[in-house]
């Protein structure tokens, strides 16, 4: 038998395992680094509001127990109103709805849907399964904030990040995990005084998941250790 032999028996086994670790691996996003708190950022305009990018608020998510406080503070001159779609916020978990959402920092703004399917259109950016403030202050109204908070709860929430996945299916306006629907009531720049939906399109997370890296590293030094083997040989 080859001296070789034995070594590729064990290169096999060791493709076959770190291909199984690849294929099982979740197709999570990772925005968030913990289970209980995460900070993203508002990044991305809807093509009919004239917004473009840029830094138009923050959203904030912590969890204590199987309720997670969501929290949206909005850039300078931004205001959440509610403007026809399904909600002044819009996202989608991956528990299949049935959420309890309220619990609204302003009286103002209450209401909420948790379906189980993604049936909630929010022009440009896609549909979700939730959303929140479904009755919200008009564009032209005094009553309208830039910041608000509400809570979520579910019997199996037990990870900020179970509230942030794509919208399914996708508008054209590129990528969302969550939305707001807004009106600008700054004097000037673009999207000055018109109304429309800013998202949430990333985060700080890696680009892959922990046993992908993982995987993946451990392929590249398997590939170093089989080429230093075969010129030994």
């Amino acid at each position: 038998m080859s001296a070789r032999t034995p070594f590729r028996t064990v290169a096999v086994s060791l493709l076959s395992l770190f291909a199984g670790l690849l294929i099982s691996a979740p197709a999570s996003a990772d925005l968030c680094a913990s289970t209980t708190n995460c900070s993203l950022t508002f990044t991305q305009g809807n093509n009919g509001s004239g917004f473009g990018s840029g830094n138009f608020g923050t959203l904030t998510l912590t969890r204590a127990g199987n309720t997670v406080n969501v929290s949206i503070s909005l850039a300078s001159g931004f205001f959440l109103i509610g403007t026809g779609f399904p909600g002044s916020v819009g996202f989608s978990d991956s528990l299949g709805g049935g959420l309890t959402i309220g619990g609204f920092s302003n009286a103002n703004y209450s209401g909420a849907a948790s379906d189980a399917t993604n049936d909630l259109h929010f022009d440009g950016f896609g549909f979700f399964n939730n959303a929140a403030a479904t009755t919200a202050p008009s564009p032209g109204s005094a009553s309208a904030v830039s910041s608000v908070s509400f809570n979520v709860f579910g019997s199996s929430l037990t990870d900020v990040e179970q509230l942030l996945n794509l919208a399914n299916p996708a508008g054209g306006d590129g990528q969302a995990y969550f939305v707001a629907d807004v009106i600008n009531r700054n004097t000037s720049g673009p999207g000055a005084g018109l109304t429309g939906l800013i998202a949430v399109t990333g985060g700080g997370g890696g680009d892959l998941p922990e046993p992908q890296t993982l995987a993946l590293i451990a392929l590249g030094l398997f590939g170093v250790a089989f080429a230093r083997r075969s010129v030994s040989v």
